[in-house]
């Protein structure tokens, strides 16, 4: 996020939030999630996905507790794939899953010196009635419908989601929508790199394709970050005199004249590569995190 931008509020329509209750929570949840539940430290969120049977990728997102119940912060898209999936075998557990997102305020907190507003400290902060995930230099608070916002944020100027949604594009998140959900292993979408698969963990839901993508180097796949101005049509790259499709678009945002889109690619593409959209060249950008077994960003 660029230090020019004082601290700014979005409402974040397009996040859902799946919430599971019950006694048999986190072990139902522990067989369904790439993340490891039991290793989850308090005061601390973690990235995760829900695949398949194929260990096809149908949700990807921030996890959390609160109270003894499990939070799951996703596109609202996804949530619309992932809950019935996730409900398909809860019948046979104590664990009720739900769409939470009447009961959740959703905001982010953005801009220069922005998680100076917040108490406490730490990834994941305590707010008197909700819950902040603190990312990088931004936040997600999580508030109960209705209840007032932190006194330090009330007044706070407010900005539209596409800032959101940019931020998120450009961090190199797995955000996709419901035409994207079953088309990628969780490894394509850097998941693993973000700390959301855990290979050390027992069985879950798609582990053995998801296993093997590692332990066989499987995946020869990774998401990029491309910028530009706004452009539509198929993203190209080009190779000699000629241009052909390049990889898989995952998604594409725009706000105050740039355009970010994200994109599954080989992993053995040559950071040089031409790029564009329409007419509309595009320029690669360095992640910022290494790929999972790399010592530096690519």
């Amino acid at each position: 996020m660029s230090t020019e931008l004082s601290p700014t509020l979005i409402p974040l329509s397009q996040l859902g939030v799946i919430r599971a209750t019950g006694p048999d929570t986190q072990s139902y949840l522990q067989g369904q999630l790439t993340c490891d539940l039991t290793k989850l430290p308090e005061g601390q969120w973690s990235w995760g996905g829900h695949c398949d049977p194929k260990g096809k990728l149908i949700a990807a997102f921030r996890l959390c507790r609160r109270d003894g119940d499990v939070l799951m912060l996703m596109p609202q898209g996804q949530l619309e794939q992932d809950l019935p999936a996730l409900n398909k075998y809860a019948v046979f557990n104590q664990v009720t899953l739900s769409d939470a997102g009447a009961q959740l305020d959703r905001y982010a907190l953005v801009g220069s010196d922005a998680l100076s507003l917040l108490p406490g400290e730490g990834p994941l902060r305590a707010l008197d009635q909700g819950l902040a995930l603190v990312d990088g230099d931004s936040a997600i608070l999580l508030l109960d419908a209705g209840a007032s916002l932190p006194s330090a944020l009330a007044e706070l100027p407010r900005a539209e989601e596409a800032l959101w949604l940019s931020t998120e594009l450009r961090r190199g998140h797995p955000w996709f929508d419901a035409e994207q959900s079953l088309e990628f292993v969780p490894q394509m979408l850097n998941l693993d790199a973000l700390g959301g698969i855990q290979y050390d963990k027992g069985c879950y839901i798609g582990q053995e394709t998801v296993a093997r993508m590692h332990f066989r180097g499987g995946n020869k796949r990774a998401l990029y970050i491309l910028t530009g101005a706004p452009a539509e049509g198929e993203l190209q790259m080009q190779m000699g005199e000629n241009w052909r499709r390049a990889g898989a678009l995952v998604a594409k945002a725009q706000w105050q004249g740039q355009m970010v889109i994200t994109a599954v690619m080989s992993k053995e593409l040559d950071p040089d590569t031409a790029f564009r959209m329409g007419e509309t060249p595009l320029t690669l950008v360095p992640r910022p995190y290494p790929l999972f077994g790399e010592e530096t960003p690519a």
